[in-house]
């Protein structure tokens, strides 16, 4: 190490920040030990800038493989295994152990993910290959666990918002909402979730998107939702709730596929149609006056393998002009928005309920959690 560096302390300081921004966050953070010079620079704050530009140029993938199925109420142990790689398949590491029930894994966009186990929330930092347990989240009267999370550029933060129903009535509900901040290296207290006053005005379905300062969800299709009403988000700043229309009602329809994902910083409507088999993709161009316009039409019969009858298309991000797919096949598709061709990614074996989420690694640091005891 000591002639590396020699070598390196020849190289103008451009090369330097250049070279060392290549390497994964807890590379970095061993080279801070190898010499003065080296800590300099990895601690300068136009190298950590630098250090996050390349990380949002080469995402990095996290999988999720498990045995149970989907099921909350299923307590039974089994194993689970995380492994961190390139898009080209690259390894970075591989974590498994033994657990009881079953994990979901909810993307921020950005470093930080989600884990729900058995109605308690984790969070795993891949870049530090570190995860803590939060403090306890309300009980919800409801057997689902409607959550989002995200992170906000501006304030360096992760948001964890937390719906749950208060109501006993199985056939009514009552839903509030509590919100749980991240901050840089910040310790998480006892008493870090913080309920909201105003009232989630329909269930939601699924996991909430966060884009432009917003946490979206559809609403549940128990609550026959109206057109104009289809779509709910809570602002962060107001704390308050407002509808978005559906941008292409008919997708209701039997057989159809719809979700919410966020693809370069903005909210976009992914709308799956049976027959015929094609995707479309529409962008909130205007969250203020509510405008959508749809960007892409995707001809899913050009997918190999695909099915009609069976495979669901999922959109994972948006990565060199190209979106990712997968199709419950054993590799990811890439898609050519500007050349509508698909291109198939390197065999990654996938399996059918292969949790998959894109990370970008970072600096930002999971503080200790107080318990308040």
């Amino acid at each position: 190490m000591s002639k590396l560096n020699a070598e390196m302390g020849c190289l103008p300081s451009e090369i330097k920040f250049n070279i060392l921004s290549r390497l994964p966050v807890r590379m970095l953070c061993r080279c801070k030990s190898v010499s003065k010079d080296w800590l300099q620079i990895i601690s300068d704050p136009y190298f950590l800038k630098l250090h996050q530009e390349q990380s949002k140029r080469n995402k990095q993938l996290l999988l999720l493989n498990q045995g149970l199925g989907d099921d909350e109420d299923d307590t039974r142990p089994q194993f689970v295994h995380f492994l961190a790689t390139s898009l080209e398949k690259e390894v970075h590491f591989g974590l498994g152990g033994f657990i009881c029930g079953y994990v979901y894994m909810i993307p921020s966009g950005h470093d930080l993910i989600c884990l729900i186990n058995r109605g308690h929330f984790h969070i795993f930092s891949p870049s530090f290959i570190k995860g803590i347990r939060l403090p306890q989240a309300k009980l919800s009267n409801c057997l689902e666990m409607d959550a989002g999370f995200g992170y906000i550029p501006s304030q360096n933060e992760y948001k964890l918002v937390h719906m749950f129903d208060v109501n006993p009535n199985p056939f009514a509900y009552s839903i509030k909402c509590e919100i749980l901040t991240l901050t840089d290296g910040a310790t998480i207290g006892a008493d870090a979730w913080k309920e909201i006053k105003q009232e989630c005005p329909f269930k939601v379905s699924g996991w909430g998107v966060l884009a432009n300062n917003k946490f979206y969800w559809i609403v549940s299709v128990v609550c026959t939702p109206c057109e104009e009403k289809s779509i709910v988000s809570i602002d962060l700043e107001t704390e308050t709730f407002d509808f978005i229309p559906h941008p292409h009602y008919v997708s209701y329809l039997e057989g159809n596929d719809m979700f919410l994902v966020e693809l370069k910083g903005q909210l976009c409507f992914i709308d799956t149609f049976a027959y015929p088999p094609v995707t479309d993709i529409w962008v909130l161009v205007d969250p203020v006056r509510k405008i959508w316009v749809k960007e892409h039409r995707i001809d899913l019969t050009m997918l190999q393998g695909f099915d009609d009858e069976q495979t669901q298309v999922l959109i994972h991000g948006y990565e060199n002009g190209e979106l990712v797919i997968s199709s419950q096949q054993k590799s990811l598709e890439f898609y050519d928005t500007r050349r509508k061709i698909f291109r198939k990614g390197e065999d990654l074996n996938l399996l059918w309920h292969t949790g998959i989420c894109l990370y970008t690694e970072s600096f930002f640091s999971l503080g200790i959690v107080d318990s308040g005891l």
